[in-house]
């Protein structure tokens, strides 16, 4: 565990600092920029100072690569523990080959990284520079066809069988006899369930509030999300995303006062928390057998879709009335 923090020690710093300079194209913000004097400090200054002072104007500030350096660390150990020690993801269906802690492991470590930039850029200016989900998402399918021994849950799994209780549940042939290509199917399939239903998503709403509301960078973190996850734990993070965008948006504004939060955090998290209790979610039955029915799970999506539209519907009205109205 102490390896697995100083790794995410690490992963911290650098993800604060990747961020800010990804972000710095858009706006002057952060660590790299004193909020008073406007004086660019710098990737290599911002890494080496520790009392955290602007050498121009003298103003101390919160050196939040530290805080970055702290949660990169907390993050990777308590991961590590709850996915070897734990066992978060262990479910009958996947057995991998490989242990824990040479595949699964430093496999989903890079997606936290990954996951830790895009919230520090979204943070500071509601922005999701390609550079992270473009290659993000091209390391996930290349790695999972290398490999093909890293999903959480195989591309398809029947539980509709009358004896699943006493065989157990099916498993196509071409999956066992072809590792690799399901590794590659498995990941393409995630990649395509989240980009497109977040672009539709994306479409819906600006479409009805007739405002840029979910931008593409959110459309793109979401395919990355699925390529890393599979289509399965991509639909659960959806499912969890609004949940922790309520908390997070809330703990902002108790601490910054900020009222707005973009949507990449909550789907950061939505990840994490998917990620951590998969066992949890997978081994719900209902579920289970949801996954393997097509209809189903087609119909169950299509009906939270039109309730998302109702509900954009809902607050487009809402925020066409006058206060006067409203008061009344």
């Amino acid at each position: 565990m102490l390896v697995f923090a100083l790794l995410g020690t690490i992963a911290g710093a650098v993800a604060v600092l990747w961020g800010a300079a990804l972000a710095e194209p858009f706006r002057a913000q952060s660590i790299l920029y004193c909020r008073e004097c406007r004086t660019r400090r710098g990737l290599r200054w911002a890494a080496t100072s520790w009392r955290g002072r602007c050498t121009n104007c003298g103003i101390r500030y919160r050196p939040l690569i530290w805080l970055g350096a702290l949660a990169g660390g907390c993050l990777f150990a308590g991961f590590a523990w709850l996915v070897g020690e734990y066992g978060c993801q262990d479910v009958t269906e996947v057995r991998p080959g490989l242990t824990h802690w040479i595949g699964r492991i430093p496999f989903q470590l890079i997606l936290l990284f990954l996951l830790l930039t895009a919230t520090v850029t979204d943070l500071i200016d509601y922005v999701i520079p390609d550079q992270i989900t473009r290659w993000g998402t091209l390391l996930a399918v290349a790695a999972a066809f290398a490999v093909g021994d890293l999903q959480l849950i195989h591309i398809w799994v029947d539980w509709s069988d009358e004896l699943v209780l006493i065989y157990g549940p099916g498993l196509p042939q071409w999956m066992k006899d072809h590792q690799h290509l399901h590794g590659l199917a498995w990941s393409l399939a995630g990649l395509v369930t989240g980009g497109g239903l977040m672009w539709l998503i994306r479409l819906a709403a600006n479409g009805i509030l007739g405002f840029p509301a979910v931008g593409f960078g959110d459309v793109t973190l979401m395919a990355m999300i699925g390529a890393w996850l599979g289509w399965q734990p991509v639909l659960c993070t959806l499912a969890v995303a609004p949940l922790a965008g309520i908390v997070l948006g809330a703990l902002i504004f108790v601490c910054t006062g900020r009222g707005y939060l973009a949507f990449g955090p909550p789907l950061c998290l939505g990840a994490l928390i998917v990620l951590c209790s998969w066992r949890a979610i997978w081994e719900v039955q209902g579920l289970r057998i949801i996954f393997c029915h097509p209809p189903t799970l087609l119909g169950l999506t299509g009906g939270a879709f039109l309730l998302f539209c109702i509900l954009l519907a809902g607050v487009r009205l809402f925020r066409s009335t006058s206060v006067e109205k409203l008061r009344r």
